[in-house]
């Protein structure tokens, strides 16, 4: 399928699945903000008040954090049971199964683009806009690749191994602490830092806060490390998932 008939495919499934979801719900598409918020808010009432990390602006900060971890982590889960809860696609000879998980990344950008109101609010009562929003697209293509490379390789595994969403979970919960998400990075002790740059989501939201905050940018080498760790990352999460593919009716 070539790439703009791919786009309009995943354009449309994941209208679809939003329509879906938000159905007779009372708030519809304001769930994905109000459960944001309500994260931001305990965050912000346990490190910026009880545990104060003494982090400028700590609500603008942490809201940055969630908005790329939990796309990350949204993306990645539902991908995990994506082929596993839509089964009558893998069956439809003329639909690429490769769609499917893409679709899962997708659906969670659309709370990204939701909240982006939100944030451009809390940084103009807070630190001023900056022409670093204009480059947001960059970091958004960056992760977005991340994901799907991600979700490729999770949603076929997961076929033939069903312990694999269970694996997922934990990993992501893991992932959450291991990511600085409510704290900064220059918190943790040098020896263990490069833990956290091990994670490339680390160097992303650092990115996001860099463009959007003034806070230090991560650096053309930790930026290019990442790029080419994504790249990576997608070129097998694709190749497993393509090999897999042809074997998911007979475990479905």
């Amino acid at each position: 399928m070539r790439p703009r008939a791919f786009a309009a495919l995943v354009s449309h499934l994941t209208v679809r699945q939003l329509r879906s979801a938000h159905h007779l719900t009372l708030l519809g598409w304001g769930w994905p903000i109000a459960r944001l918020l309500a994260q931001l808010a305990v965050l912000v009432f346990l490190f910026g008040h009880v545990l104060h990390l003494g982090i400028p602006n700590y609500p603008v900060f942490v809201f940055v954090g969630l908005v790329g971890m939990n796309w990350f982590s949204a993306g990645v889960s539902t991908a995990a049971t994506s082929v596993l809860g839509q089964r009558h696609f893998v069956m439809q000879p003329r639909l690429p199964t490769s769609v499917v998980p893409i679709v899962a990344v997708a659906v969670p950008f659309v709370d990204v683009l939701f909240a982006l109101p939100v944030l451009v609010v809390m940084l103009a009562l807070s630190t001023g806009l900056t022409w670093g929003l204009l480059a947001l697209p960059l970091i958004f293509v960056l992760e977005f690749v991340l994901i799907s490379g991600a979700a490729w390789l999770v949603a076929g595994v997961s076929v033939f191994f069903r312990d694999v969403p269970n694996l997922v979970g934990v990993g992501l919960m893991i992932l959450f602490y291991l990511t600085p998400v409510f704290y900064a990075a220059s918190h943790i002790p040098a020896r263990f830092r490069w833990v956290l740059y091990l994670n490339p989501l680390t160097t992303i939201i650092d990115a996001y806060r860099w463009l959007l905050l003034g806070t230090p940018a991560p650096g053309p080498a930790r930026l290019a490390a990442v790029a080419g760790a994504t790249v990576a990352l997608t070129i097998l999460g694709h190749r497993v998932f393509t090999r897999l593919a042809p074997r998911f009716a007979d475990y479905l």
